[in-house]
């Protein structure tokens, strides 16, 4: 039986970053071009904040899928909302109706936090991920576009370089 719960990210570190690694390696294209290299501190940060919450699915105290959510109030309607981070699942554990059980407990979870609505983000060509999300009844609501303005991720500060006021700062 899988357990799901919400956990501290400082907590699952060390373990999730097997799953990230196995997640990281099966993405199609998006992103393909940038370096793994997630960090404790700025979600450790983020969490204290209360924007980000850890979910985690476990078979027998294993950590077998995780559940990033960032929640925030919209800047138009201060409704609060979630988005989507991150969401994995070993792939021995895809069977059945795991992805749907865990995402299922996330929404509640939010509910009884007062959230308003959930944003989730899925690749193009991941069509089971696709299927899965219309199944649950999520509905495209935006398409996103994407342009690179450096040629690789190697060519572009880092926010380890570069501070965050920096970064948003105009030149």
């Amino acid at each position: 039986m899988i357990d799901f719960g919400h956990e501290p990210i400082a907590t699952i570190w060390d373990e999730a970053m097997t799953l990230v690694r196995l997640h990281w390696d099966g993405t199609k294209g998006f992103r393909r071009h940038e370096p793994l290299n997630p960090s404790l501190d700025r979600y450790a940060a983020y969490e204290r904040q209360g924007c980000f919450l850890a979910f985690t699915a476990r078979d027998a105290g294993t950590l077998i899928g995780y559940f990033g959510i960032y929640v925030t109030p919209s800047m138009h309607s201060q409704l609060l909302m979630a988005t989507e981070d991150t969401f994995f699942i070993h792939p021995d554990y895809r069977d059945g109706f795991n992805a749907i059980r865990f995402i299922k407990h996330v929404e509640r979870e939010l509910v009884t936090r007062g959230v308003h609505e959930i944003l989730f983000s899925c690749e193009t060509d991941n069509t089971v991920a696709n299927r899965l999300l219309t199944f649950l009844k999520y509905e495209p609501v935006i398409q996103q576009y994407r342009k690179l303005l450096s040629s690789s991720a190697d060519s572009a500060p880092s926010i380890t370089e570069k501070s965050h006021d920096d970064a948003l700062a105009r030149p």
